[in-house]
């Protein structure tokens, strides 16, 4: 019995400091036609980072994609890197939100759709 729960206590332990090494944080970005989540999985820290998933559900018949992507950041050159929003491909097709609130799809650098998020009261 103790050997459980020690074995638990150190089970617990694990999860904790790792979790405190590297912390992810998640998003929720929702606008009238999509519902978003997008989860940033890099160290505490980065200032960019390109392990950010995003996953997209249409809301009139739940179609989704899921689709890994990177930080949109400006001025890395000058050491401010400041963020501006997330970018995600598929082939052809970019998905871009940007930190204002606005989701954009393009195909081959034309805007194809564009929308708001919806701010919730």
């Amino acid at each position: 019995m103790v050997k459980k729960s020690l074995l638990s206590f150190l089970g617990v332990m694990l999860l904790a400091c790792s979790s405190m090494l590297f912390a992810a944080y998640t998003d929720v970005f929702e606008t009238k036609t999509y519902h978003i989540t997008i989860n940033v999985l890099c160290p505490e820290g980065n200032v960019s980072c390109d392990n950010v998933i995003y996953t997209g559900v249409r809301k009139k018949d739940n179609a989704s994609i899921t689709l890994k992507g990177t930080t949109l950041n400006k001025d890395c050159n000058t050491g401010t890197c400041d963020f501006y929003g997330y970018e995600f491909k598929n082939k052809d097709v970019t998905y871009t939100i940007y930190q204002y609130g606005s989701l954009e799809i393009s195909k081959k650098g034309e805007v194809i759709f564009s929308e708001d998020r919806i701010s919730k009261e």
